[in-house]
Order: C-alpha cells, then structure tokens, then sequence
C-alpha cells in the first residue's frame, strides 16, 4: 500500500453522537480498496472521542482529539 487516508478529514461531532469514519487504501497501481474494518482505529484522548474497530466515531465530551487509521506501517488520521 502507498497511502492510508481517512474521511472525512476533519470532523466536528456534537456530543452523545457519532460520525462513521472511512479509511482507504491507495496502492502503487493507483488501485483504491475500503480498509474501513481491517485497520486499527485509535483516539488520541479517549475521554473526549471513542472510535469502535468499525471506524465508529463517538464524542463524550466537548474538545478535540485525533482518531489515527493504521495499517502495517501506514497510518492517517482526522481530528
């Protein structure tokens, strides 16, 4: 893979809700594939935002935190 991009890029969630999150795969033959359930999803401040294995955004509290998408070595991520 040549790059891991994840949308939408940025994202403001009103508390209590949810934003799905999509990661994608761009490899070197310019061929694109949906990572969305096969990557590992991470927030950088779980008190603020949770992400599921699905990519499933959800906001517990008022302020900001980055959900990072990995895969192998390749990551990306939206705040």
């Amino acid at each position: 893979m040549a790059s891991l991009a994840v949308t939408p890029a940025n994202s403001s969630i009103i508390v209590g809700n949810t934003q799905q999150l999509t990661a994608t795969g761009t490899y070197s033959d310019g061929s694109m594939s949906n990572l969305t359930s096969s990557v590992s999803w991470t927030s950088s401040d779980s008190s603020i935002t949770t992400v599921s294995s699905s990519g499933l955004a959800t906001s517990l509290a008022l302020g900001t935190a980055v959900v990072t998408a990995t895969s192998g070595s390749i990551n990306n991520h939206t705040t």
